[in-house]
């Protein structure tokens, strides 16, 4: 009996000691596996999972959601200023719905006192009030990634310090170059739009934008007040299944030089049968590089992407190739203003093959300027320019 008596205090007193433990709430890091169903899948995702046991509760609050059908999303997006949102949910259907797209999901549980915790869990549910979930998007310093990065810092007494080395980390457009990778000319166009401010290395905060590089600056912080990690767990709890595949052949660099091989091609052979085929391409590229050039010019002057400003690509591709589109079927009587406009592409050509020394280039971009600095050489010095000026000129010479 007294056996039985002393079995049962005994008991007693660890439940007293367990349950409370239990009953702690805890936060954790979420982050998510890519997907190729979208291009923005591509860069993974952040989220940040709250669990109460003692209420039962678990959830995902989520800074990743956006609707195309709000109010001037297409425009503000373009401008550099979409707005996002802050979204909760269950954690099993996340769970679950990641699943069903085959993507990795990694929880590393935070070493956070309850207070913090719960100070954090106020605060998540305040920010999720429709009157709240709203916030500007910003692709490489506010986004899905860099909220739950400041919440964690911000709700850690002390804050917290990374023991990363900086010379480790990419820059941010190789960053987001070995994320996207698998859509070539998506990658592509990316490497057009972002300026020279892309190139530079990155800090522990800015690698923070990429959820891969912002887990791993996470399993490398510590809290500063006591010094211990600020991961006290980390596992897997849904696997990678969908296989993201890398195209064997560069999309662009291909087409690059097909283009510069037909043009040499319509120079040197079909010319001398008729120079049409020629100049059909020649306007195809002035039409093309016109149309680029308003896009960049555009996001580097008027847009608020911080990255875009300052931008080579804008020295080779601009709007006024679109007077060249006009003017060069009648030479003749443009004879004086093509000169110009050649002679001023061709130096601009040439810069832009300098300026990859200080701004990485896009894939076969400067064999597209040598093209076109080719192109603008003869077309100023060596082709006669027609004296009647005729809009096509069949005569071969």
């Amino acid at each position: 009996m007294n056996r039985r008596l002393l079995y049962t205090t005994l008991l007693t007193l660890l439940s007293s000691l367990i349950l409370p433990l239990a009953a702690e709430p805890r936060a954790s890091l979420i982050t998510c596996g890519q997907s190729a169903e979208y291009v923005f899948y591509l860069y993974g995702h952040t989220a940040i999972r709250i669990q109460d046991p003692e209420t039962g509760l678990d959830r995902a609050y989520n800074y990743g959601y956006f609707s195309t059908s709000q109010k001037n999303f297409i425009p503000n997006f373009m401008i550099g200023k979409p707005m996002y949102m802050l979204g909760v949910t269950d954690f099993d259907s996340m769970v679950y719905d990641y699943a069903d797209q085959g993507r990795s999901m990694v929880e590393q549980e935070l070493s956070l006192r309850p207070q913090e915790v719960r100070a954090l869990m106020e605060y998540l549910d305040w920010n999720a009030l429709p009157e709240n979930a709203e916030y500007q998007y910003n692709y490489f310093y506010d986004n899905c990634a860099t909220r739950p990065r400041d919440l964690i810092e911000r709700f850690v007494e002390g804050g917290l310090v990374y023991r990363v080395d900086r010379k480790s980390l990419p820059t941010f457009r190789e960053a987001t170059r070995q994320s996207s990778k698998s859509a070539k000319w998506y990658t592509f166009g990316t490497d057009l739009c972002l300026g020279v401010k892309s190139d530079a290395q990155m800090t522990v905060r800015d690698a923070g934008f990429l959820p891969v590089l912002l887990e791993q600056s996470m399993d490398l912080a510590y809290r500063e007040d006591t010094g211990e990690p600020i991961v006290v767990r980390k596992q897997e709890i849904i696997p990678q299944t969908q296989v993201i595949e890398v195209p064997r052949f560069d999309g662009p660099l291909v087409t690059i030089l097909a283009v510069v091989a037909v043009y040499l091609l319509c120079y040197f052979v079909v010319r001398r049968y008729t120079p049409l085929p020629w100049r059909i391409l020649r306007c195809a590229l002035y039409v093309i590089f016109g149309l680029a050039g308003i896009v960049l010019w555009f996001l580097s002057l008027f847009s608020a992407h911080p990255h875009t400003l300052l931008n080579a690509n804008m020295v080779l591709l601009h709007p006024f190739w679109l007077i060249l589109v006009v003017t060069m079927w009648q030479e003749g009587r443009h004879k004086r203003l093509n000169s110009h406009l050649y002679l001023i592409n061709l130096i601009l050509s040439l810069v832009y093959l300098g300026l990859g020394y200080v701004q990485t280039l896009p894939i076969g971009m400067a064999y597209m300027a040598i093209l076109v600095g080719l192109d603008q050489f003869v077309c100023r010095f060596v082709e006669p320019s027609p004296e009647g000026g005729k809009v096509f000129d069949y005569s071969t010479k």
